[in-house]
């Protein structure tokens, strides 16, 4: 019962973004941390900016299994340019091998344009204060499908 309601719960606040997207990217890349590294595969999507503020949602796959991990967040743009564009903020981890219980973790995101349309390098910084300040470094390409600009 309680697996149901977070579920739907989760649900509704990712889907919300995603009604109202801005932008949709694609990704590749590899996860650093404190495990092996491993690659990962993501769906991105982010909602429009309200006082620089956007709410984002994440669904990422690695080779080792078919269940994603799911991110949602609120970050703030600290730095939008051109060339470069870095954010900051926190949000909620959902794992697979935690069955899918909320983590809050604080996140940062540095987004490098690349001199190929709709692509960009981007990096993704993490901690878990509440499980020992637990990191992990997302290193990777993305690619943008869809953008509401």
């Amino acid at each position: 019962m309680h697996r149901t309601a977070l579920s739907l719960a989760v649900l509704s606040t990712t889907l919300s973004p995603a009604a109202g997207a801005q932008r949709v990217s694609l990704g590749a890349g590899v996860v650093l941390s404190g495990r092996p590294s491993e690659p990962s595969f993501d769906i991105h999507i982010d909602s429009p900016p309200f006082s620089k503020i956007r709410a984002e949602l994440t669904v990422a796959w690695n080779d080792k299994s078919s269940k994603p991990t799911v991110i949602t967040e609120a970050e703030r743009a600290l730095v939008d340019t051109k060339w470069f564009a870095f954010d900051a903020g926190a949000g909620l981890l959902w794992l697979e091998a935690n069955e899918y219980r909320p983590f809050p973790a604080i996140i940062t995101t540095t987004v490098l344009p690349l001199p190929v349309p709709r692509a960009a390098m981007v990096g993704i910084a993490s901690t878990q204060p509440f499980q020992n300040f637990e990191w992990s470094l997302v290193l990777k390409l993305s690619i943008s499908i869809w953008s509401g600009r």
